[in-house]
């Protein structure tokens, strides 16, 4: 039994038999009379009694706030700090011991300057022993008032949050709880860039202004991914309040910061990003280029319709074909003029662009060009054209696009197809009745609804046939299709 207690006071035993080697050095092993003086001296080991017991004192003190501060776990808490705790006190009493022994001894006489020196070295490697050990330790008690102690809890802790808010039924934790919003606002001055990270996307789930303005200083971070995860917490947010903070950081160093912020502020549809957009055109990072002309055409302001007209010419060709592709939003008469020469272009990528956007854009000036594209030797571009003239509703493409029904692409037969239903061209119903058999069930299934738009009754005992094709989906069309004609009936 006695054993045990030795071994459970270990750490006792070991410090008052230091102290008592100590006190036997200092007090014993005078080295002669020497010519030290040990008064001149004296005024060191005082300052760092007094120095410690002050550290202690304070330390103590914030101790009592951390427990007052989590009153719920006080035991749990002050069994995991206990080691930490006494470790320190042994450390301050230790060094206030022994710098008033030696206070006594230099009271008692004159030493050697060797002695002198080893004492002072003790001293204040005593001090420097003990501000370590409050100093650290009083920097975890100030941590863990606000309920945790470290970085790696407070990613547990927070992660928990965030698991709380998955799922159709899930109670959102964070809103309920303002403590827990609290918690992660101050999360965001953690050291460890994880836990802002966490903090900022636990803050994203919910509109709270206090979390909205915390996440805008954030936008300055010193870590990349912490910026980028604040940028994607305010988009959540979904807050107007953002935009302006969000165009400041538009000069961010890190081009991915700067194509998120940009996707960012395209979809927040606000006006006063337009301005901002149109300068990214000229960026040096062709992907941030990229990503401010499709921002721009999702805005829709048409206050960028010249400055993208501008980059449809000694641009490079993937920025030309996205500009045409925002040009197709924004519609207005600049754009359709500038983007029907484009359908001439040596690159079918984007003559297809340039015919999809003028699709977009509803002008029926648009018409005739678009028809000469349907002879175009890209399939793509044929295709766009093809759309482009459906969404028009071009009666003039009822001739071309019955023709283009014999094409081996599959793609373009669906495409005519789906366009000549949209136009409600009755011209072309004996054609559409020939693909009822084709071998693609996709056709199949386009040629039926095509049929039911036009809603001619030459087609009723052809569909009436169709009830029995092999495809379900097929079979849903050609109902529909006979539902349609009968109403018509």
């Amino acid at each position: 039994m006695r054993f045990n207690n030795l071994r459970t006071y270990k750490l006792e035993f070991l410090f008052l038999f230091a102290l008592a080697i100590l006190s036997f050095f200092t007090l014993f092993e005078n080295g002669g009379t020497g010519n030290g003086n040990s008064a001149n001296t004296f005024w060191l080991p005082s300052a760092v009694m007094q120095s410690t017991a002050a550290l202690y004192a304070v330390f103590i003190a914030i101790f009592i706030l951390s427990l007052q501060n989590n009153r719920e776990n006080i035991n749990s808490i002050a069994n995991r700090i206990k080691p930490t705790l006494k470790i320190v006190s042994y450390t301050a009493a230790g060094t206030i011991y022994f710098n008033g022994l030696m206070l006594i001894v230099f009271s008692l006489g004159a030493f050697s300057e060797t002695k002198i020196k080893i004492l002072l070295f003790f001293s204040l490697f005593s001090m420097v022993a003990s501000l370590i050990a409050i100093v650290y330790s009083s920097m975890n008690l100030l941590s863990n008032v606000s309920g945790l102690k470290t970085s790696s809890e407070k990613l547990i802790y927070i992660s928990g949050l965030l698991k709380g808010q998955e799922g159709p039924g899930s109670e959102n934790l964070i809103t309920q709880n303002s403590r827990d919003i609290e918690f992660c606002i101050q999360a965001l001055d953690d050291e460890n860039p994880e836990v802002r990270v966490i903090a900022a996307q636990a803050l994203g789930q919910i509109r709270d202004k206090r979390g909205e303005e915390a996440l805008i200083w954030l936008l300055e971070d010193r870590d990349s991914a912490v910026r980028v995860a604040a940028v994607k917490a305010l988009i959540l947010s979904g807050s107007g309040d953002a935009v302006e903070p969000l165009i400041k950081q538009l000069k961010d160093k890190d081009p991915a910061i700067r194509i998120l912020i940009i996707e960012s502020l395209g979809n927040l549809r606000d006006k006063r990003a337009t301005a901002p957009l149109i300068k990214s055109l000229d960026d040096k990072i062709p992907e941030v280029r990229l990503a401010a002309a499709r921002a721009l055409g999702i805005l829709g302001d048409e206050k960028a319709e010249e400055a993208l007209i501008a980059k449809l010419d000694g641009s490079p060709v993937e920025f030309r074909n996205q500009t045409a592709l925002a040009l197709g939003k924004i519609g207005g008469k600049k754009a359709v003029f500038a983007l029907i020469p484009r359908l001439l272009d040596k690159d079918p990528e984007l003559r297809k662009h340039a015919a999809e956007a003028l699709g977009k854009l509803g002008n029926l000036q648009a018409v005739e060009p678009l028809l000469r594209c349907l002879e175009d030797k890209s399939p793509g571009v044929r295709n766009a054209a093809a759309y482009s003239l459906g969404v028009l509703k071009a009666n003039k493409a009822a001739a071309p696009l019955t023709e283009m029904l014999q094409e081996k692409d599959p793609e373009l037969r669906i495409t005519s197809v789906y366009v000549l239903g949209e136009i409600g061209s009755r011209e072309a119903v004996g054609s559409l009745l020939e693909l009822l058999d084709d071998h693609n069930p996709w056709v199949r299934r386009y040629t039926a609804e095509a049929l039911g738009k036009i809603g001619d009754i030459k087609a009723t005992g052809p569909l009436v046939k169709s009830l029995d094709d092999p495809d379900p989906e097929v079979k849903w069309a050609v109902a529909e299709a006979l539902r349609m004609l009968d109403k018509q009936k």
